[in-house]
């Protein structure tokens, strides 16, 4: 019997100094957007966990890691915990009986919400970023619930649109000199999740040789820093094996992805990858994608992540989570009012799309 909800994530990232509360901030963000409607939806006590409520797990942390090896502590239990001791002491007992809501689970986490049979629900900001505003990516624990989550997700043909008309905008606003077949390399940032392959941070070194075969077969390379990290692996391969180089860029990515002489995408697992199909692009990735996606109508399988649009903000999207797992209020129908970035803005997160959209100052006429 549920006797509430907890709103988790990864409680073991560290942050940019190597301090416990990695995601503190946008787990407590995600508590914060839903707690009431799920109130609504179920009536049970919501809560968030953590490391600002864990004060006994953040100094276990900072006991057991120095600062400046913490991201390396975190990456070798990214997908398996490393201390099941510290974490059944401090947070397990605090997930007993509940629900999880989970921003960005970590596998280690999944993995032992699984083992418990503690349910789950997994969100976290999709990778398509280029639609009117952001969506959910989002996994059941329970397969019936993903099902029905597949039958509310959005069509991957508004996807498919929408990526017509950037394209169409993007081309009317740039006169480009860039040479035919141009590869664009991305960076990413460095010490991300998504950059954690078997227990440590990726190493472009690993695959010179592949990075320079991508590379030659192209006749221009593009180097592309993540807007927040300028330095990561990745380009310094590129830029040391490339014999067609034409430089480092900050234009904006929808942009350089409109473009017809921009003909492929190399990069780690960025979300681009994702995003560079819909364009008609080539994307080469070097690292397995974070997620598995899904869109309205496909196969159901229990690795996949639904897209979902602001829905997650309404009662009744928990009202269908959570159906199973307690007694819900009835359906409402109740959406909010359509609004252009409002996941946007709620998150303060615009990955540079305001160049293209809400910063965009059309020039006077001449």
């Amino acid at each position: 019997m549920l006797q509430g909800l907890t709103v988790i994530g990864d409680l073991l990232r560290p942050d940019g100094r190597g301090s416990p509360g990695g995601v503190d901030r946008p787990t407590i963000w995600l508590f914060n957007a839903v707690k009431r409607q799920v109130a609504l939806a179920c009536g049970l006590p919501v809560s968030v966990l953590s490391t600002r409520h864990l004060p006994e797990l953040a100094a276990a942390l900072m006991a057991e890691r120095p600062f400046e090896h913490a991201a390396l502590h975190w990456a070798a239990s990214y997908h398996r915990l490393a201390d099941h001791a510290s974490f059944n002491r401090h947070v397990l007992p605090r997930l007993r009986q509940q629900f999880c809501i989970g921003y960005e689970l970590p596998p280690g986490l999944i993995a032992v919400l699984d083992a418990e049979a503690i349910p789950y629900i997994d969100l976290r900001i999709h990778p398509v970023r280029f639609l009117d505003d952001l969506l959910f990516a989002v996994r059941a624990s329970e397969p019936e619930t993903q099902a029905a989550l597949l039958d509310v997700a959005v069509a991957e043909a508004e996807v498919i649109a929408t990526a017509g008309l950037r394209e169409a905008m993007c081309q009317m606003i740039t006169d480009s000199p860039l040479p035919d077949d141009t590869l664009l390399v991305l960076g990413q940032r460095p010490m991300d999740a998504t950059q954690i392959v078997a227990g440590r941070f990726f190493d472009a070194m690993d695959h010179v040789d592949r990075i320079t075969a991508i590379c030659h077969s192209h006749r221009a390379i593009l180097l592309k820093p993540h807007p927040q990290e300028q330095e990561h692996g990745l380009l310094v391969v590129a830029a040391g094996v490339a014999r067609n180089l034409i430089g480092v860029t900050s234009d904006n990515l929808y942009r350089l992805l409109s473009l017809p002489m921009v003909t492929a995408v190399l990069t780690v697992n960025s979300s681009a990858a994702h995003e560079a199909a819909y364009f008609g692009k080539r994307d080469y990735t070097l690292a397995p994608r974070p997620v598995r996606l899904a869109w309205r109508g496909d196969t159901l399988a229990t690795d996949q992540h639904a897209a979902i649009d602001d829905r997650v903000l309404t009662p009744d999207f928990w009202r269908l989570v959570l159906a199973p797992h307690t007694s819900v209020s009835r359906s409402d129908g109740v959406r909010l009012t359509p609004k252009p970035n409002r996941l946007r803005i709620a998150l303060d997160s615009f990955w540079n799309y305001q160049e293209i959209d809400t910063d965009r100052v059309p020039p006077r006429p001449r």
